[in-house]
């Protein structure tokens, strides 16, 4: 870990917190922010202890407010350096979609830009009432970034998509949960808590079976769908033999016993 990127860990309860910890600059992504999570997602996965992470910013007004333009305006001077850059945090969202274990925003405040990239990149989103999300980089004379408009797309389809980041509109939180950008919205001072709800719902189910079907779930939308359903079978057939299946079988039939 290092200042700007925050990691808790709560053996007890399957999970861990990452948090973005810039309050004084609007918990912008600079080259330490992108260090620091990459850091702490390497020690999630590792960390068996830890079933479902929360990703989430320090503060009530900024969730993320994207990259540290001040920062990469002095430093980057050309088309290389930017995509070297953009890339490093590319990764990190890449890390992010792809992490075996489910992700949780938790997005407490503004989203926008590059903010709204990383929420995108979450398995799951729950928003503060007062949070806004906006793709706003075409406001900028850009395009995302890091890969986020990409992911926008796959959650809320190419015309809510399109319209976000070609008109860089800003939607509050009820906006966001219609088109199925957040799952949830919660009152701001209960943002956290509900992902922590949230978090236990997954994380008192088996580990392996959680792991497995979230990789199969990401897996299969690229697949022919006999193939994704046959795969979805055979990820039935082995959790059948495992031991978590046999006692879950046993508690149930106990419970209808009584």
């Amino acid at each position: 870990m290092n200042d700007v990127v925050r990691y808790e860990s709560f053996p007890t309860d399957g999970l861990a917190i990452l948090r973005i910890d810039r309050p004084d600059a609007s918990n912008a992504v600079n080259t330490a922010v992108m260090e620091g999570l990459s850091i702490g997602l390497d020690r999630a996965r590792e960390d068996d202890s830890v079933r479902v992470l929360i990703l989430t910013g320090t503060g009530t007004r900024t969730f993320v407010a994207g990259g540290d333009l001040k920062e990469f305006h002095s430093e980057l001077k050309t088309e290389e350096q930017v995509y070297e850059k953009m890339s490093q945090m590319r990764h990190v969202l890449e890390k992010i979609a792809q992490f075996p274990k489910p992700v949780i925003a938790a997005v407490n405040g503004a989203a926008r830009g590059g903010g709204g990239e990383v929420a995108a990149s979450c398995h799951f989103r729950i928003g503060s009432e007062t949070s806004t999300v906006g793709f706003i980089q075409v406001k900028l004379g850009i395009a995302p970034g890091w890969g986020g408009g990409v992911l926008l797309q796959k959650i809320v389809g190419r015309q809510q998509a399109l319209r976000m980041i070609l008109t860089g509109e800003v939607i509050d939180a009820h906006r966001a949960r219609e088109i199925g950008f957040f799952d949830e919205v919660v009152p701001a001072e209960d943002v956290l808590e509900a992902a922590k709800k949230f978090s236990a719902q997954i994380a008192g189910n088996s580990a392996g079976a959680v792991q497995s079907l979230l990789q199969l779930l990401n897996e299969m939308e690229d697949l022919p769908l006999h193939d994704a359903m046959e795969r979805e079978t055979a990820l039935c057939s082995r959790l059948w033999m495992t031991p978590e299946h046999d006692a879950a079988v046993d508690a149930f039939l106990t419970r209808k016993k009584g």
